[in-house]
């Protein structure tokens, strides 16, 4: 790891495309990594979560793959990549190749393991660990923390679950499906990923069922139009997307999930999947037994595996000493700063979480924001 000051203007934690995004406006704007700001990444290589994703997502398959500004200046573009290609194997070295070229000097392997504020002082106090090294401590004046979600899925308790003889999985951390080969597989989950993942296991399990707690909500884009009428609805969805998101975000309250307030692309081969009885939901689970499942229909599904893919949390808990969520157990919001502690910026928590470009371009306006604070004299908590 590189030589880090113990006292720092701005600290970003995560380097996704988020957290490096905002290195690198900062940079464009004059600051230098390692002086005025650092970012820290738990993870071994670059790429972020594109760097842990499933072997079976490609890019041709993944219509939001999205990369920092300034890639199409050193000749990438994620559009030429080979669509069969797949996502964890191309985004490490372009990123990696991003970082070096922009300077931007990602302390990496570094776990962040809290988050104090300091007693009479405006600073606060990191304590991290690099590598298996002991804990150290460094001070900052701001931390901007872009670790996503991807490393804290949600799996929801159901009566008899402990007691499972099967194997239970969590979507996000999977890296194959071939372990499903010729098993009873059952998928939890209403979003895009259960989707996705019963689609690739069709072909490959002896059987599959579908739990949902509610019926699915396949959002079916307009299609052979002009493109700036689909533009003009695409939008459309978006900014209400945006605004749902925001109205709880500013509140405190807790999230609803993705897919409640945008739905599922109904795409051809979604429907033809739809049309052929593979996603077709069971209804919601009632409980769980060693050999299966319990609908809440009184049906019952024997399995050998279960695949939760019932989302995520954001990766908040370094920060739970500066005591940052509401009693809805969420956090305050404005412009991306904590309400209770403005020395505090969530980045990709609420809005635009799961939208790669748009979640890009709040990156770069937060680094737009904090380079302003950086010239004003020391932070105070609100």
């Amino acid at each position: 790891m590189l030589a880090v000051k113990t006292d720092i203007d701005l600290v970003v934690i995560g380097a996704g495309v988020p957290g490096v995004t905002v290195a690198a406006t900062l940079a464009e704007m004059g600051l230098r990594p390692l002086r005025d700001f650092v970012v820290f990444d738990a993870e071994r290589q670059p790429g972020g979560s594109w760097g842990r994703g499933w072997d079976f997502q490609t890019v041709g398959h993944t219509p939001l793959l999205s990369g920092p500004p300034g890639l199409s200046e050193l000749g990438i573009r994620l559009s030429d990549q080979d669509p069969e290609a797949i996502v964890r194997d191309i985004m490490p070295p372009l990123m990696r190749r991003y970082e070096d070229a922009y300077d931007l000097f990602v302390a990496r392997p570094v776990r962040v393991l809290r988050v104090e504020a300091m007693r009479r002082s405006p600073l606060l106090t990191l304590h991290i660990q690099v590598g298996d090294r002991p804990p150290r401590t460094i001070t900052t004046r701001y931390v901007i923390n872009a670790t996503g979600d991807w490393s804290s899925p949600f799996v929801p308790w159901y009566p008899g679950a402990l007691d499972f003889a099967g194997v239970q999985l969590r979507s996000a951390p999977i890296e194959s499906l071939a372990g499903g080969s010729g098993k009873r597989v059952l998928v939890v989950g209403g979003g895009r990923s259960a989707v996705t993942i019963l689609r690739e296991l069709e072909p490959i399990a002896a059987k599959t069922a579908w739990s949902t707690r509610r019926e699915p909500d396949f959002h079916e884009l307009p299609r052979l139009t002009l493109p700036s009428r689909t533009d003009s609805r695409q939008r459309e969805m978006d900014a209400r997307h945006e605004a749902e998101f925001v109205r709880f975000v500013e509140r405190g309250e807790r999230l609803p999930s993705e897919v409640s307030v945008r739905g599922i692309p109904l795409s051809r081969g979604t429907l033809a999947a739809i049309r052929r009885g593979l996603l077709v939901s069971r209804g919601p689970l009632a409980s769980v037994q060693p050999d299966g499942v319990t609908l809440a229909s009184g049906d019952r599904f024997e399995a050998d595996a279960i695949i939760w893919a019932t989302g995520s949390r954001p990766t908040m808990r370094h920060l739970a000493p500066l005591q940052l969520r509401e009693q809805g157990g969420m956090a305050r919001l404005r412009d991306g700063w904590s309400r209770r502690d403005n020395r505090v910026a969530l980045l990709g928590y609420g809005t635009n979480r799961r939208n790669p470009v748009a979640a890009r371009l709040d990156a770069e306006h937060l680094a737009e924001g904090v380079f302003d604070r950086l010239g004003e004299t020391p932070a105070t908590v609100k």
